[in-house]
């Protein structure tokens, strides 16, 4: 007779359970009868019943016992939480099976009869095939359940949900059915989760339960998970500040600490805990704070020399005098608030010297947060901190009246820099009335210009955004705002009354965006991207979201809209690709451009209003190409090409058209820009087949734009020289009306 290796024994053999009353509980002796050091488990089985780790009827305790010696005896206590089998009156048997890693050919196995007393009548057995759901705010999705009966008759149940918001089920928590008999059917529960503000990010257990008249009340669990969605907005308070604050009380040497406010705007659904990280930064030693440095110079070496001839000995510089900067952040770390401000104070302290001229300290505030799904925007900022002198300047600077003069010089030639780009322009754009210009740079600003007869007059730079600026477009309603397309791959709006910049957003971080588009009702806005993305957002007061995107396959360099209604949209890009974007039915479509290898690409197009089946490209062979769209638009035929040339032997890479299909403007890699007439075909006129030059760069011409104003042509161009330049003509042709 072969030896038992594992020895058992049960407290009993017969438990009666009550669900959702008391559970029950029984114990199970482990003798290691083997001749080696074992671990034991120990699992409960039953027919239909869940088994391993999903097993949530029963709890072993311990779940594993420590290696025991042979002869040694670990006792296990099993309780019995739940009907192994939602709803099921009477007896069942169970087995008690114990079994050990080291003995793997030995186990032991134990019956236990169950009873569960009950009316007699079959609950039904109610499923949730998928037990973990995982959505983001504004999603709307189902949660399918599945009932199988087994009464020998039809029966009413009604089906419960339970443990989420009731508002966020538009029909309803409660379903109630007839079963028929012996017959699975399925149900779903349709689940809207609201928007960011209103849904915050968790892990939600719901249950739904099964109400069968005069049968025991069954029910399964699953979970929501609310993922993380909006952003967090970090600003300081100012961004500049003073030592003393007030300028009245520049005697008293006391007044020696300032004070910013550092605030977070919490736009997620997400409860997380943040912090200010502070560090100073080394002053920029920019051309006046040089200047001063030389006076504070000559300044010094003339007071040594004047100690030198009275026989006295050299005074420290007071340079050296002045303490180090202190700073404190309060608190340390705070809960943000959910959808709204939370405020740190950051307290700066610098002892002021008695001489000299203003001190400009900086400090870079960064903010933390200890969930990195959600972004912080502007997330780094930088502060200033003027410390002033005790003496006030200005009677420092009573005898330095050369030093005056030349201040005065100095900051006129700044001022007159200030309003340059400082590198390359890549766009600009004139506004619907040919009053107003917008720029954008590699500098990572956006400036606003005013259209003058004689040139530009800057009016103004919208808030910086710490990224370079690929594409500037205006909203065709009221113009009175711009859409920017940035190197990282956001896109932000800018309110041109308010100076002020919306909420930013992205189809994918660092997926560079090359060209934007707006429809006309300024409803939706297209953006084409280097991964060769193309989006379609739709705009809705502060808020966008994508309505539908296409991937085309090559980096997408231009966009356009064409044909009648803004039919299509028109994408250009690498390989001399230009594919159309049959907007109504949601198709691409290819057109032959000739050659299309990988040093190939169209640059830029260009469209008119007044016609739609125009369509104007420019590549990196120096050719401009117009297009008559009318044919492919309207059916399978090809695009007919009506004119082609050469305008330079390097590259286009920007055209624009007039409203009116009269004018085309191209700018170049040669660094001129030309005016083009066109006839009513839209064909090159035979009076203008050179080009007319309106403006000469040094360097590359990045971008062109066009309007046609009374009987003014103006056309505008950025460059790599940093510039943004007019030109105006008077109108040259008749051959298009």
């Amino acid at each position: 007779m072969l030896k038992e290796l594992i020895f058992t024994n049960i407290s009993t053999q017969e438990i009666t359970l009550e669900p959702g009353v008391n559970p029950v509980s029984f114990d199970v002796m482990v003798v290691n009868n083997s001749d080696q050091f074992a671990t034991f488990q120990v699992e409960l089985l039953a027919a239909g019943a869940k088994t391993g780790k999903s097993a949530n009827w029963y709890r072993v305790t311990p779940e594993v016992c420590t290696k025991k010696p042979p002869g040694d005896s670990t006792q296990f206590s099993i309780t019995v939480l739940d009907s192994p089998k939602p709803g099921f009156t009477g007896l069942m048997t169970m087995t008690v099976r114990v079994f050990s890693l080291e003995l793997p050919s030995s186990d032991s196995r134990l019956v236990v009869r169950l009873i569960i007393p009950g009316t007699g009548a079959a609950a039904p057995q109610l499923d949730l095939p998928n037990e973990e759901f995982k959505r983001y705010p504004g999603e709307k999705f189902q949660i399918p359940v599945s009932l199988e009966s087994y009464s020998p008759r039809a029966t009413k149940v009604t089906l419960r949900l339970l443990g989420l918001d009731s508002s966020w089920f538009p029909e309803g928590t409660e379903k109630r059915l007839l079963l028929p008999v012996g017959e699975k059917i399925k149900e779903v529960f349709e689940c809207y989760i609201p928007t960011t503000a209103e849904a915050l990010s968790d892990r939600y257990a719901f249950t739904i339960e099964a109400n069968q008249p005069e049968a025991p009340l069954v029910h399964v669990q699953g979970y929501l998970t609310v993922l993380p969605e909006g952003f967090i907005n970090f600003e300081c308070i100012p961004l500049r500040q003073k030592i003393p604050e007030k300028l009245g009380v520049w005697r008293d040497r006391n007044a020696d600490t300032a004070e910013y406010t550092l605030q977070f705007d919490n736009q997620s659904n997400l409860r997380q805990e943040a912090s200010v990280e502070v560090s100073y930064v080394e002053e920029e030693k920019k051309t006046l704070n040089l200047i001063f440095e030389i006076v504070d110079s000559i300044k010094s070496k003339i007071r040594l020399l004047r100690q030198s001839e009275n026989g006295n000995e050299p005074i420290p510089n007071s340079k050296s005098q002045i303490s180090s900067l202190e700073f404190e952040v309060m608190p340390e770390k705070a809960d943000l608030k959910e959808a709204g401000l939370t405020h740190f104070s950051l307290k700066v302290k610098q002892k002021r010297p008695r001489l000299g001229w203003t001190k400009r300290k900086f400090l870079q505030a960064k903010a933390v947060t200890n969930d990195k799904r959600i972004e912080i925007q502007n997330d780094t900022q930088t502060l200033e901190l003027q410390v002033l002198p005790v003496i006030p300047e200005w009677l420092q600077l009573g005898g330095l009246c050369i030093g005056v003069l030349l201040s005065l010089v100095l900051s006129n030639r700044l001022l007159w820099l200030g309003q340059q780009h400082t590198d390359t322009v890549n766009t600009v754009r004139f506004n619907g009335l040919a009053e107003e210009v917008v720029s954008g740079s590699n500098d990572q600003t956006i400036r606003r210009w005013r259209v003058e007869s004689n040139g530009l007059a800057l009016l103004g730079v919208l808030p910086r955004a710490n990224k370079a600026v690929r594409v500037v477009r205006y909203r065709p309603v009221n113009n009175d705002k711009v859409a920017v397309g940035f190197e990282n791959g956001q896109i932000q709006l800018f309110n041109l009354l308010s100076g002020k910049a919306e909420p930013p957003f992205t189809a994918k971080i660092d997926d560079r965006v090359f060209d934007l588009m707006f429809t006309k009702d300024s409803r939706s806005l297209f953006s084409g991207h280097g991964s060769g993305l193309v989006v379609q957002w739709t705009l809705d007061g502060l808020s966008s979201r994508i309505f539908r995107k296409q991937q085309v396959g090559f980096a997408v360099n231009a966009l356009a809209l064409v044909g009648e209604a803004e039919s299509h949209l028109a994408i250009a890009g690498r390989f001399n690709q230009l594919t159309l974007w049959d907007l109504k039915a949601n198709q691409l479509r290819s057109v032959s451009t000739g050659s299309s290898t990988n040093k190939d690409y169209i640059f830029t197009l260009a469209s008119s209003d007044s016609k739609p089946n125009l369509l104007i490209t420019g590549d990196n062979q120096g050719a401009i190409k117009i297009w008559n769209l009318r044919p492919c638009l309207r059916s399978k035929a090809k695009c007919e090409l009506l004119d082609e040339w050469t305008a330079d032997s390097q590259a286009v890479r920007a055209v624009a058209m007039s409203s009116d299909g009269c004018y085309l403007a191209s700018a170049g890699e040669n660094g001129q820009a030309k005016l083009w007439s066109l006839n009513e075909q839209g064909e090159r006129s035979s009076k203008n087949l050179t080009g007319k030059v309106l403006i000469h760069s040094a360097k590359s011409l990045t971008s062109v734009d066009i309007i046609r104003i009374r009987d003014e042509i103006l056309v505008i161009s950025g460059s790599e020289e940093h510039l943004v330049k007019q030109q105006r003509v008077k109108q040259f042709s008749s051959d298009c009306r």
